[in-house]
């Protein structure tokens, strides 16, 4: 059995534990995802977890196997793995990969390192001034034919002054 919603909720709850002393500890967090993509007993929803995910500032980045067992790429039961797996990554501002053979997997990996060390952070403050908590979508784009924006797909509002 497979608890893959679990497991991303442990560990973004024990990243959010992680608080930087001074700004030399700072670090952008993000959780290396390998997986068929199917969730066989979890106690948790996909939608808890999802949601957790989205108000985490943590990038998930999905390596989808595709099993050469029990469903192809064109199964219900892949599409939905595969979907599950990209919401996780298109949220939180990673990435999906989906490499069709395990000697792949080298190039996935030198691709994510490369993509999280060659990154920038950028600051926005909104004019809405309500603190209703709402989820509020934002866009985010390059103006550079050969620069690519990957970005969380929004953030909630705060609650609270």
């Amino acid at each position: 059995s497979t608890s893959m919603y679990n497991a991303v909720y442990i560990a973004l709850k024990d990243l959010k534990k992680v608080i930087a002393k001074n700004v030399d500890e700072i670090r952008r967090q993000a959780i290396v995802l390998l997986s068929d993509g199917e969730d066989t007993s979890s106690l948790l929803p996909f939608e808890e977890v999802l949601d957790l995910a989205k108000r985490s500032e943590t990038a998930i980045y999905s390596i989808g196997l595709r099993s050469t067992e029990g469903f192809g790429s064109g199964s219900k039961g892949f599409r939905e793995a595969e979907f599950v797996l990209r919401q996780f990554s298109q949220e939180t501002g990673g990435r999906a990969f989906f490499p069709s053979q395990v000697a792949d997997l080298a190039d996935v990996y030198s691709q994510i390192s490369d993509e999280l060390s060659s990154q920038y952070t950028v600051g926005y403050t909104s004019r809405n001034q309500r603190r209703d908590g709402a989820w509020r979508r934002i866009v985010v784009r390059v103006n550079r034919p050969d620069g690519t924006a990957r970005t969380k797909q929004g953030y909630f509002a705060p609650t609270s002054r």
